[in-house]
């Protein structure tokens, strides 16, 4: 376990080490082409590549020496190899820097890392709170910019629009909420309204119902239900001034086919029941 933890942060810090690199790279060849000056300062740079691949997890050596190569070609064979000896000679930590000491020591602008994406770098000309502020709003345009790519409407267009839609409550000089609960209220009230009423219990109905004569479920009868519809237009207080008693559904049956048949049907059994039953007499 402790081998895989070890394994794990050796592959962060060569990613850093590597995000570093590719970093420095950028800025020398902004800075200074591909061959750094022969002074103080071409030097300096210098020390910091060269101890940045001195960090690598392969071939540290053999890396120093083609940096030195590429980037100082008018440093002698013998200086470079005890260049590379004096680096290699050094603590870690001695070759090690924060983000916050490369940034310094390279007189790194807030600028310059905007322009060259030089994030692994903290600049000298701005405070921690102030580099946060803009990676935040960095973040919120780049997330911005991907929902305007997407289709998703901006909220200054979405205003725009909403405040070009009609109002047609400020006509009516009421407010919104008033003109929607008074429109829903007028819609069902000129709608069919479907009514499930119990049998035993009398109740006022319009002129114009309907009473199943056959059940809801498989074209059995329901005896207590009777579905009424109030007619379009009517409203609740003519459906309360006319009224008449709904008649039983049963009583009618009674009449259609007489006693013996009616109670035949309240027992479950059809005209294929009762031939089936003189059968078995």
């Amino acid at each position: 376990m402790e081998n895989v933890k070890r394994a794990d942060d050796v592959a962060k810090w060569e990613l850093i080490r590597r995000l570093r690199y590719g970093a420095l790279l950028r800025l020398y060849r902004h800075r200074w082409g591909h061959v750094l000056p022969n002074d103080d300062a071409g030097r300096d740079d210098l020390w910091l590549l060269v101890t940045n691949v001195s960090l690598a997890a392969a071939e540290p050596k053999k890396k120093m020496r083609h940096v030195i190569e590429m980037w100082a070609p008018w440093m002698l064979a013998d200086e470079r190899e005890a260049y590379v000896e004096h680096v290699w000679g050094l603590d870690i930590y001695e070759r090690t820097q924060t983000g916050l000491e490369i940034g310094k020591r390279l007189g790194l602008t807030n600028a310059e890392r905007e322009a060259l994406k030089l994030w692994p770098f903290l600049p000298i000309d701005k405070t921690a709170e102030e580099i946060s502020e803009i990676a935040r709003a960095r973040r919120n345009n780049r997330r911005r910019e991907k929902r305007r790519a997407s289709g998703v409407r901006s909220r200054a267009a979405y205003l725009a629009e909403l405040g070009n839609k009609p109002k047609p409550w400020v006509a009516a000089g009421v407010s919104r909420a008033t003109y929607y609960r008074k429109r829903k209220r007028d819609e069902v009230r000129r709608g069919p309204v479907l009514l499930i009423v119990d049998r035993q219990v009398p109740h006022p109905v319009s002129l114009k119902e309907e009473s199943l004569k056959k059940g809801l479920q498989g074209g059995e009868l329901a005896e207590g239900l009777i579905v009424r519809a109030i007619d379009v237009g009517e409203t609740e207080a003519e459906a309360s001034s006319s009224f008449e008693l709904v008649p039983n559904p049963v009583s009618e049956l009674t009449g259609l086919f007489g006693q013996g048949r009616s109670h035949e049907l309240k027992a479950g059994q059809g005209p294929m029941d009762k031939s089936a039953h003189r059968d078995a007499e």
